[in-house]
């Protein structure tokens, strides 16, 4: 992608900024980042003069239709989202209008240029729902949650525009990605939560008995698929997982956070969601090795480790 003109949505998000810093780095012509700083930080954006930001609601698309034609990216990643399962069951409207309208709006542009070397879109593990065991080729039918609803119909949607208009697309389902940018809050992952509050010395609680499991992924590893998926041969929307392919049980990545932020915080199990059935989420990412070479770079202690120093030392959050 040297000198490639880039459009990154959602750019301003902690999957946005790390993917821009790889981008910048592997030498990019410019990079337009459209984002609505729903849930992202303008300020944590690189000083570099090949950026360009856009404040727009990604489902409002006539806020950002003439400067999408004007700018004609060579690649499109699509990371905008109305984040997550429970801001989706508090908000299902905004979640459809994102989420779907969103993606739906930025295909129609896209159909237009005929330059467009890839559209990547950012899916989630939601789509899963509580599968054994998570391949692209299962049978699904995601239903415990709008925001799980949605990103699959977009992948749908994807692929739909890649047969009917010859878009060259690729998704990416993305599996509980972390690492630096990312903010804390009600809507939020649970490490940047458990960091800040094992920061305070806060207890950190469990929704369940700890032995829940998931597939949790460093954001550089994300930011790696989605540049292998970008630069790939794939272009009819075909789906790829995007976690390790290792378990990490919640209760031990408490006791690592703990551990890492040398916090006296205790460890306090509460009721399970009424939404969250999901007991293990694991990805096979077998399909996603072979086809786009993918071997997740960075292990879950490293990662952590640099996520916690980075709140540490980087983050500014109010109490």
């Amino acid at each position: 992608m040297n000198n490639a003109k880039i459009l990154v949505t959602g750019g301003a998000g902690a999957i946005g900024l790390n993917l821009i810093e790889r981008l910048l780095d592997g030498g990019v012509g410019q990079v337009l980042v459209l984002d609505n700083l729903s849930s992202g930080y303008k300020n944590y954006l690189p000083n570099d003069k090949r950026i360009i930001f856009h404040n727009c609601d990604i489902g409002e698309i006539e806020s950002y239709r003439s400067i999408m034609h004007e700018f004609k990216p060579d690649y499109v990643f699509h990371l905008a989202a109305h984040f997550a399962n429970q801001n989706s069951v508090d908000h299902p409207f905004k979640d459809v209008q994102a989420n779907i309208i969103g993606t739906m709006n930025l295909l129609e542009i896209c159909k237009d240029n005929k330059g467009l070397k890839k559209f990547v879109y950012t899916s989630s593990s939601c789509v899963y729902g509580n599968a054994a065991i998570m391949r692209e080729e299962d049978y699904i039918y995601p239903h415990e949650t709008p925001y799980a609803i949605n990103k699959y119909t977009a992948e749908l949607y994807v692929k739909y525009y890649a047969s009917m208009y010859a878009i060259p697309s690729v998704s990416i389902r993305v599996f509980n990605t972390y690492g630096p940018y990312e903010p804390h809050g009600a809507y939020r992952n649970v490490i940047p939560n458990f960091i800040i509050r094992a920061m305070k010395g806060e207890p950190l609680n469990i929704t369940g008995d700890g032995a829940e499991t998931r597939d949790f992924t460093f954001v550089g590893n994300t930011a790696q698929l989605l540049t292998l998926a970008a630069t790939s041969e794939v272009t009819d929307g075909d789906i790829f997982n995007g976690g390790t392919g290792k378990p990490t049980k919640i209760i031990d990545l408490a006791k690592l956070i703990i551990e890492y932020t040398n916090s006296s915080s205790e460890i306090v199990f509460i009721e399970r969601r009424n939404w969250d059935a999901v007991k293990d989420r694991l990805s096979d990412i077998s399909k996603s090795t072979k086809v786009l070479k993918y071997i997740p770079e960075v292990p879950l202690e490293i990662g952590l480790k640099t996520t916690v120093d980075w709140y540490m030392n980087d983050y500014e959050f109010e109490d």
